[in-house]
């Protein structure tokens, strides 16, 4: 079937407001009073209900598409050379640093850690996991606590720090990463430390790594810690009950964005240069737009997820958030290579890895939609047509999207199904949960396999869509979310909150790059009045991360300093 179904005959294609039906914002003891409702016998039939207007539409459009499961999709039969060998040589990390790193008065980058590791006159790795200790201690003794680490383990990481010291002094880092912090999500399994997901009841320590973390820890990185989120990834929030509420260093009263809330934190408020992170409906690329940050979701398959909570997703993937573009490229990179992931890897589906396209910026082609942008918050839209649309090449062209509601529909019940799916993960301790976590859960377990199948059917559709776009342009330019950070509810920080038009705004444009396995990259645009950060998405074909990056260098701002900073001094102590 190669024709699209148009199914907004009344409204707007771009007018997603239709999923939301007036739903309430429920905080506090509205919120415990849902949930327990959801959870017992009389809420069945809203499931059914849920459940069916959910579906419903799907069915409606009589898609005839066979499913798609995994959205890998073969190259595009660009031919270049490959920068594979390249990327894991030293000196041609430094130098791409060199060439490729924005300056900033503010923040230290990975170049700046290593330039000082590499002289005696500057701090050693040791030195600076003591400073960032303190820093991490003064973040949490201010009210309100910054909160973005769950898991701190001083031992392991000033054991990493000192062997990284003795491999400076004898002139052999392992990479320009050896001795650099860096905060991981607690959905990685990090060897000594334990995967909780943002949940209350503590899992078991892990006695080993997933392969992101052991490609990261070959390269010699100095892992801080264990970096918060939203529970079991199921909010764009990061107002997290169980472990406390990550904040936002530009703003503290206002959300991070979720649900890589701690990593985005950790990198905004400069206690580490970058962070880990995953992304199944925007979790990278929000809380970095949120936080004024940079961060890409790479190609599904680029990097393993094996041995994570991602195990099982086709959705999801690992990605980064860093205070510069370069550093994004760097890690990203490096990931890519010691990180693959080996089912798709020998596939014919998979792309060697170029670090920057050689295609000049003046030559590449964005292109946008001016009614869907036309949704977002007035600051957002300010912001994109004042400051990034005059620095865009002239060839910018109008694209169109089609079925979005549909895509966006599917894409929840994917997400959805695939958690019910995995529920021996999570049913264990499910008392334990948050209330808006289980109200989701409890809809989880209403979802048959049509529901999956032809959400599946859906996203061929999608993919087939993204196909024809991408033969007019090089890359998509939105913002990446519609609306700003939230300002926090107090009542949410102790019962968690189920707001759902809030939602759907700040997932606006991110998920479907997580529909379609599509490469996607959030960085800062600039500021509202306030000081609250607009981030910028950029989203490009499968495996051309380097058009990401490329496009992202030159449209790169100088970051302002957040009201809540940490970064430690890289100067040596007297």
């Amino acid at each position: 079937m190669n024709q699209y179904t148009e199914m907004e005959t009344e409204d707007s294609e771009f007018d997603l407001h239709k999923l939301i039906r007036s739903a309430p914002v429920l905080v506090g003891r509205g919120l415990w009073c849902f949930a327990a409702f959801m959870e017992s016998f009389v809420g069945w039939p809203l499931h059914w209900y849920l459940a069916k207007i959910n579906l419903e539409p799907i069915a409606k459009a009589g898609l005839e598409d066979e499913p798609t499961f995994y959205p890998i999709q073969p190259p595009s039969g660009d031919k270049f050379t490959s920068d594979d060998k390249n990327v894991l040589d030293i000196e041609w990390q430094r130098k791409f640093l060199e060439e490729n790193t924005m300056k900033s008065p503010h923040y230290h980058s990975i170049l700046d850690y290593h330039k000082a590791f590499m002289s005696s006159e500057y701090a050693t790795p040791e030195d600076l996991v003591d400073r960032i200790q303190k820093k991490i201690e003064e973040s949490e003794m201010y009210d309100p606590p910054l909160r973005c680490f769950t898991q701190l383990n001083w031992k392991l990481a000033k054991q990493a720090a000192a062997e990284s010291t003795i491999r400076y002094q004898n002139n052999c880092p392992l990479s320009v990463l050896d001795g650099v912090p860096v905060g991981i999500k607690d959905e990685l399994n990090i060897k000594g430390f334990r995967t909780n997901c943002g949940r209350k009841k503590d899992m078991p320590i892990n006695e080993e790594d997933c392969a992101t973390v052991a490609a990261l820890r070959s390269l010699g990185v100095v892992i801080i810690g264990v970096t918060n989120m939203h529970e079991m990834g199921m909010g764009i929030t990061g107002i997290n009950p169980n472990r406390g509420t990550a904040r936002n260093p530009h703003n503290d009263q206002h959300v991070t964005g979720g649900s890589s809330s701690g990593s985005a934190a950790a990198v905004s408020s400069g206690i580490v240069p970058f962070a880990i992170g995953t992304d199944g409906g925007g979790s990278v690329r929000i809380p970095t737009s949120f936080c004024g940050m940079q961060g890409m979701k790479p190609t599904f398959g680029r990097v393993d997820a094996s041995n994570t909570s991602l195990d099982s997703s086709t959705v999801a993937s690992i990605g980064v958030i860093a205070n510069n573009v370069a550093d994004v490229a760097l890690v990203m990179n490096l990931m890519f290579i010691k990180a693959s992931d080996q089912r798709f890897f020998n596939s014919g589906c998979f792309n060697p890895v170029r670090s920057i396209s050689d295609k000049p910026f003046s030559e590449l082609k964005f292109g946008t939609n001016t009614e869907y942008v036309s949704y977002c918050h007035k600051e957002i839209q300010s912001v994109f047509e004042t400051i990034v649309k005059p620095k865009l090449p002239k060839h910018t062209v109008e694209i169109k999207f089609r079925e979005l509601y549909l895509s966006k529909i599917a894409h929840m019940n994917i997400i959805l199904s695939e958690t019910a799916q995995n529920q021996d993960v999570w049913r264990d301790h499910y008392d334990t949960l948050t209330y808006q976590t289980k109200i989701i859960f409890s809809t989880c377990k209403r979802l048959a396999l049509d529901h999956y199948m032809q959400s599946s059917a859906q996203k061929t559709r999608a993919i087939r869509m993204f196909k024809s776009i991408f033969e007019e342009v090089d890359l998509i330019i939105t913002p990446t979310t519609a609306s700003l950070p939230k300002r926090i509810d107090p009542r949410s920080l102790s019962s968690g909150e189920l707001d759902e038009e809030n939602v759907l705004k700040t997932m606006w444009f991110v998920y479907l790059a997580n529909f379609c396995g599509l490469p996607a990259m959030s960085i800062n645009a600039g500021y509202t009045p306030n000081g609250l950060p607009v981030g910028l998405m950029l989203t490009a074909p499968w495996w051309r991360e380097d058009l990401l990056i490329s496009a992202a260098k030159h449209l790169e701002t100088e970051l302002t300093k957040p009201e809540r900073f940490y970064c430690p001094d890289s100067q040596k102590t007297a």
